[in-house]
């Protein structure tokens, strides 16, 4: 027996090297096969380069991923991470989830695993033999994983999990096997596009969605970009190779053979899209089709296919699908077929042939038939209708499931009010090949033609928002076995960006806080006043020129400057809190006489000036490590009653407004609410405590105090209980004083807010007070004051923490807009109404937005801190 060990040992070693022969496999192998989408960055691309790229914005949209978590852990590596490509897979939230394939030095994952690894929390786990390592990153999770010489990055462990089944072949690989992958591309792999687009779409129509590519292979598309910011427009282009399966419906009538376009003079000008394509009418009914759930015409048909093929032999296989946002008579879209005849007379034979036995009705010469089969020969295999009006112009027909709208069609080709006479398609058309085996062509309604066909939170509108017009063309190749596929984005004529930068002042360090608008100089506008985290006070004009520098003397500001009429003159001057001190200074910028205030421990929250006790001259409130809030009088004491002490430092601005009647100082420090009399004595009952830490400040509504809590309950503290009793999660306790509204289940962020607004929620119209505010996760909730959640929508990004939601009618519509901030600078606008994401703003990274119309020409302005410095925006609205 000892004579066979070492043969047995070898051979277990042989086996043991044959099963790690993909030790040195191309990260290609990597590609899950229902992966719809894979970035091939450029030559030497990095991750640094990558996340600095003009597309990482949009995936930021499109995907559920937050990208620039991945700028901490490039800080990480020692050298350039080295990127191989993006897989772009479906996600399980309705987004995709991005896997980054890299090429990262030795050691790189301890490296990470060191630096975010989480006390008593699972930092790892096993996946057939590979380790997952689980970074912790703020309040995300990304997952690395060593692949033999690669490392894979992603928020998605899943994703991660489905590459390396890939890499090591229990699942499909994406076949790429006639490709040859070049940097600077993107495979679009086609065939699984379907899992991309049942992403977006509502489960109902999952079923019509499946294998929609199915007969087509993967393609490896260039991509070429002009223009810049909005008026950035892209070109993709490759080949689509047929594969031998059945080809599907779409794949069928897009690989028709190649014609010219004839019928774009039949397709009205307020089309939100329309399509050109060739399928050759069927002579006999489909398999699917049988006695049950038939017309009486289809039943004619299937007893009778001879007459089904009379009628199919006048049809052309020219057909064009034409779709509508609002036809003006529904609000919801609408869509009609035109087919080509090669025999008028006969096909209008045939159709009257049916008339009398009752097979078809006709009304002042447009017919109406119910009947799938004839519907479907007519209109193409695209085509579902049950029943249908047909009318017949020229050597056309015209098929929709409403009468009025297959008219409007001759009405339209008559006035000349279709697409054919239109110069902008003209012109696209123009630089087309002569014959195509298809044309499709989107404008910027077509995202309300699909609204009802997609889920509300979906990345559509992004896609959307990129152009104002897309083509897509498709030429059949000689050999009839690949077409050669060609997108192209346009911006409309004439079309007036959403936003137009006004302004740009640089500034290389962060702010303290967020910047104030105020009149300074006494012109008749205001001016921009900001602290930098090294103390420098800047005044900057409404059109970004600097008017004033002032700074702290080293001491670190705590928070925005605050602009008073301090002495009541009528002038206003800027103070600052900063070390254990309040700078003051006039409109000059010369300090202001008694000033700096010097206090006996730091500051710890931001300034706030207010006249507490009503004597006409105000008095600065500010909170120091000691745990002490200050009411400081013009000379730098503290009036009568104060300072107050607290239960912990209070880290928040205080929040002065009537409260019992009473004007009070409020202040949140730890889970205390704390509320003093001018004279600083305690209202009765204060400090209350509630079951978490606070958050923000404290928003007053109505002699009630909201407050945004850590175990994400929204509070309300004082006599009146505006909460209904079914949705308090503090009505058991029996409190007299405290309801507690259930959010989420995780930590809410900033102050809520409180505005007049009108949302549409549940088929109903309500405008009245609303209750907004945010969690960490990034959703918004808009309640009504009875806590009636009337609105929620989500990032996709963890919220800024100390960003609370603004409100404001940002494209002057009359109507209020609420704006989020994402922890990583992406800003989001929302319509109020419907909870629709405006794409009206930069996709740059900033801090601290405001709004405002500062040169008063009508537009709303932003202005935010950015990498550049202080950025200023005007903002015109879609």
């Amino acid at each position: 027996m000892n004579n066979l060990k070492y043969p047995v040992l070898l051979l277990l070693a042989f086996i043991t090297i044959s099963c790690s022969s993909n030790n040195n496999a191309p990260w290609s192998q990597a590609i899950p096969a229902e992966a719809p989408f894979v970035i091939i960055p450029a030559e030497g691309a990095t991750l640094h380069s990558v996340l600095g790229s003009s597309y990482t914005p949009f995936l930021d949209d499109i995907t559920s991923s937050a990208i620039q978590l991945l700028s901490e852990v490039d800080s990480t590596s020692s050298s350039a991470v080295n990127i191989k490509s993006l897989i772009l897979y479906p996600g399980t939230n309705n987004k995709l989830d991005i896997v980054w394939i890299t090429e990262a030095a030795n050691g790189y994952i301890d490296k990470l695993e060191n630096k975010y690894d989480k006390e008593f929390a699972q930092n790892q786990y096993f996946f057939k033999e590979h380790t997952i390592q689980k970074l912790h990153l703020k309040d995300r999770t990304l997952f690395a994983s060593a692949l033999n010489d690669l490392t894979l990055l992603s928020e998605s462990s899943l994703g991660i999990e489905e590459a390396i089944r890939a890499y090591e072949g229990d699942v499909p690989r994406a076949d790429i096997s006639d490709i040859t992958l070049q940097p600077g591309h993107i495979l679009m792999n086609t065939p699984a596009l379907d899992h991309g687009i049942r992403q977006l779409a509502k489960v109902t129509y999952h079923p019509q969605l499946k294998k929609a590519l199915q007969g087509t292979k993967p393609s490896l598309l260039s991509l070429i970009q002009e223009g810049e910011d909005q008026k950035q427009t892209y070109q993709f282009s490759g080949t689509i190779s047929l594969d031998d399966s059945p080809k599907s419906n779409l794949v069928d009538i897009i690989s028709g053979q190649n014609a010219p376009l004839t019928l774009d003079q039949y397709v009205s000008s307020n089309a939100a899209a329309f399509g050109f394509f060739r399928q050759s009418p069927a002579t006999s009914l489909p398999d699917s089709f049988s006695h049950a759930d038939t017309s009486s015409a289809d039943s004619l048909f299937i007893n009778e296919e001879s007459r089904f093929a009379e009628i199919a032999q006048h049809l052309d296989r020219s057909f064009a699908l034409v779709m509508y946002a609002e036809s003006g008579f529904l609000t919801n879209g609408e869509h009609l077929f035109i087919r080509k005849l090669s025999d008028v007379d006969g096909f209008k034979k045939e159709l009257d042939r049916l008339v009398p036995q009752n097979y078809a009705e006709r009304i002042n010469g447009t017919y109406f038939i119910q009947s799938q089969s004839l519907a479907q020969l007519i209109g193409s295999s695209l085509c579902d209708f049950p029943g249908f009006y047909l009318t017949i112009t020229d050597d056309v027909a015209i098929i929709s499931k409403r009468r009025e709208l297959a008219e409007v069609v001759v009405d339209d080709k008559n006035r000349r009010r279709t697409i054919f006479y239109e110069r902008q398609f003209r012109d696209i058309k123009e630089t087309l090949p002569d014959e195509l085996s298809s044309l499709f062509f989107i404008n910027d309604d077509f995202d309300l033609f699909l609204e009802p066909y997609y889920y509300p939170n979906s990345y559509l509108n992004v896609l959307l928002s990129k152009f104002d017009l897309l083509t897509v063309a498709t030429t059949l190749n000689d050999d009839q076995s690949a077409l050669e596929f060609h997108a192209q984005t346009y911006r409309a004529d004439e079309q007036q960006d959403p936003y137009e930068e006004k302004w740009h002042f640089p500034i290389e360090t962060d702010l303290a806080g967020q910047p104030v608008l105020a009149d300074i100089g006494g012109s008749s506008r205001q001016e921009v006043i900001f602290t930098s985290q090294t103390g420098t006070v800047q005044v900057l004009a409404s059109d970004g020129t600097s008017v004033l520098e002032m700074n702290t003397g080293g001491d670190n500001p705590i928070g925005s400057p605050v602009v008073y009429d301090w002495y009541g003159t009528d002038q206003n001057v800027i103070l600052q809190a900063a070390g254990n001190k309040i700078y003051g200074w006039n409109g000059e910028g010369e300090p202001l006489s008694n000033f700096p205030f010097v206090l006996d421990e730091t500051v710890t929250a931001p300034l706030a000036i207010s006249d507490i006790d009503g004597d006409g001259r105000p008095e600065a409130l500010v909170a120091t490590a000691n745990r002490r809030l200050h009411a400081l009088s013009e000379r730098g004491q503290n009036v009568s009653g104060w300072p107050v002490t607290t239960n912990t430092s209070v880290i928040t601005k205080p929040t002065v407004g009537e409260f019992r009647r009473t004007k009070t100082v409020l202040t949140f420090s730890g889970n205390a609410v704390h509320a003093w009399r001018p004279d600083g004595t305690s209202q009765a009952n204060f400090p209350m405590f509630v079951n978490a830490p606070l958050k923000g400040s404290p928003t007053l509504y109505n002699d009630n105090i909201l407050a945004n809590a850590a175990d994400g309950n929204l509070y309300t503290l004082g006599t009146e209980k505006p909460f209904a009793d079914s949705l308090d999660v503090l009505s058991a306790s029996g409190n007299a004083y405290q309801q507690g509204l259930y959010v989420s289940n995780s930590s809410l962020v900033g102050s809520p807010v409180v505005e007049n607004m009108r949302v549409q929620s549940d088929g109903k119209t309500f405008d009245e007070s609303m209750i907004i505010t945010m969690d960490t996760n990034g959703s918004f909730f808009v309640f009504n004051t009875t806590g009636k959640l009337l609105l929620n929508k989500n990032m996709s990004q963890p919220a800024d923490p100390s960003f609370s939601p603004a409100i404001t009618d940002i494209d002057r519509d009359d109507q209020q807009d609420i704006i989020t901030l994402a922890n990583y600078g992406r800003l989001y606008i929302w319509n109020g109404i419907n909870g629709n994401r405006m794409h009206i703003v930069p996709s740059t990274g900033m801090k601290y937005p405001i709004f405002s119309d500062i040169d008063e020409d009508g537009y709303i302005e932003l202005i935010a801190k950015t990498d550049e410095g202080i950025q200023c925006w005007t903002i015109f609205g879609e």
